[in-house]
């Protein structure tokens, strides 16, 4: 038998979670974790990628050794996360920053874009369909306000599943599912649309390819392999945002199907054409 192993990094926890190669699933570990609330910085939650890809390590060894399967025969793996977390790299592919994905951190920076720049919020939302309460670029604005050393060595942004990812297969890329909650990306192009971090200032050469979901990245590295037990011959695979795989999952794929996901927060899925138009105020 082989099998599939899938990271789920959600807002509280993160779990290993092993699949046979028929969709069932075998076993899985979980650990808690928490964020990082600064001292004199509002509605701060940063992501602590140090400690957590510990917690991360310690979920794929304990699903390993619980389902007392051959590890070798774990074929690809893969990775949802929390939407709306960033992280950022360094040019040297090391991460540098992040944030979870309830950061509120940048509320002074979206009033100054608002100010700044008329009806932009509603400009950037027709094309990513985000707004700029949890999204990256005020986010990042702020960076550039209050961190400007980390600012200025900031080369690659990526999301919470996409940096697990690269830390198995040294590969930085991001999927459509969570990179368009960055409010930097196009729903219609299903890419980044650099134009928008150019108008507020924001640098625009630290957005890295798009790979849709279901792309294999490459193979997990040789000291990867080493720590993890894991064959270096396995794969792997683009994912996705939670609550969307979550769908995905479900069978809600089709218009006019809903689902709803529970877990630290309860989200309703409804699926409906692209033509939609949002609401008029």
């Amino acid at each position: 038998m082989k099998y599939f192993l899938i990271i789920d990094a959600g807002t509280s926890s993160v779990r290993a979670i092993l699949f046979d190669t028929n969709g069932v699933q075998i076993d899985v570990s979980q650990q808690t974790w928490e964020h990082i609330s600064i001292d004199g910085v509002s509605n701060s939650m940063g992501f602590d990628f140090e400690k957590n890809w510990g917690l991360i390590t310690r979920c794929i060894k304990n699903v390993i050794k619980s389902s007392a399967i051959d590890s070798k025969s774990i074929v690809a793996i893969s990775a949802t996360s929390m939407r709306e977390g960033i992280v950022l790299f360094d040019k040297n592919g090391n991460p540098i920053w992040a944030v979870a994905n309830i950061d509120a951190r940048a509320s002074v920076e979206i009033a100054q874009i608002e100010q700044n720049y008329e009806n932009v919020e509603k400009e950037f939302y027709d094309i990513s369909g985000q707004t700029f309460a949890l999204g990256a670029l005020p986010r990042l604005l702020w960076l550039k306000n209050n961190s400007r050393e980390i600012y200025d060595r900031v080369d690659k942004i990526c999301m919470i599943s996409d940096w697990i990812l690269a830390k198995l297969c040294n590969v930085i890329g991001v999927e459509p599912s969570n990179a368009g909650t960055t409010g930097i990306f196009s729903l219609k192009q299903r890419d980044w649309q650099t134009f928008m971090a150019n108008k507020i200032g924001i640098k625009d050469d630290i957005f890295p390819p798009c790979y849709e979901s279901g792309t294999i990245l490459g193979t997990i590295t040789e000291d990867m392999a080493s720590e993890l037990s894991l064959y270096q011959d396995c794969k792997v695979v683009s994912g996705g945002g939670d609550t969307q795989m979550g769908a995905v999952g479900l069978g809600a794929i089709k218009i006019g199907q809903t689902a709803i996901i529970g877990g630290s927060f309860c989200q309703q899925v409804v699926n409906i054409s692209h033509k939609t138009k949002p609401p008029e105020d």
